[in-house]
């Protein structure tokens, strides 16, 4: 089944609304104040949730265990939420959402440097090593791309040059230092909240 790119941008926006109503899915949250939320009717909320693949038991919405496609290994500090283990955008979008601290640990794939990222909403609490980088699909500001930074689960990589391989693999993909991805997920962040009816 083909999705239009009018799928993706509506199962976008309902998406980032559903991670931020059931608060990074703890709490299950009602198909109609999704809709609201989003402005769309109930009937293509429930339609998108199944799009996307949220769990509907009766008329609450889950957004169900983290993604699949694990690459990161999470040690949540105390105090910390878990990012979820399918990459670094689950992790920039779960701490704006939630405004909680969010830490993630990881290992470089080409140096096998142990990386460890701790931030919140607004600032970068940590980087270790402070030159980890960020791979991702560069989307530029808008929504033509947002499918695929939900899914590919980018990874981190101990150094811009150890991250040289992946841009050659990925053309069109950027390497972003920490703080800089975390202004690119705030840009994602406005660009999924625009709306003409409605601010999330």
């Amino acid at each position: 089944m083909t999705t239009s790119q009018t799928d993706r941008v509506a199962a976008a926006r309902l998406a980032w609304a559903a991670l931020k109503l059931t608060r990074a899915g703890r709490h299950p949250v009602g198909v109609d104040r999704l809709a609201a939320t989003v402005g769309v009717a109930p009937a293509e909320a429930r339609r998108l949730v199944e799009l996307i693949g949220f769990t509907l038991h009766r008329d609450l919405v889950s957004t169900g265990p983290a993604p699949r496609g694990a690459h990161h290994r999470l040690e949540p500090a105390e105090g910390t939420l878990g990012a979820g283990p399918d990459g670094t955008v689950d992790m920039f979008l779960l701490a704006i959402a939630t405004g909680e601290r969010v830490h993630a640990a990881s290992v470089c794939p080409v140096t096998g440097t142990r990386i460890r990222i701790e931030l919140v909403s607004q600032a970068i609490m940590l980087v270790d090593p402070p030159t980890a980088v960020v791979a991702a699909v560069d989307l530029g500001f808008g929504l033509d791309g947002v499918d695929a930074m939900a899914c590919a689960g980018q990874p981190f990589f101990a150094s811009a040059s150890a991250a040289a391989s992946w841009l050659v693999a990925h053309p069109g993909g950027r390497i972003y230092q920490v703080a800089a991805y975390l202004a690119q997920a705030h840009r994602l962040v406005a660009a999924l909240e625009t709306r003409p009816k409605y601010v999330l």
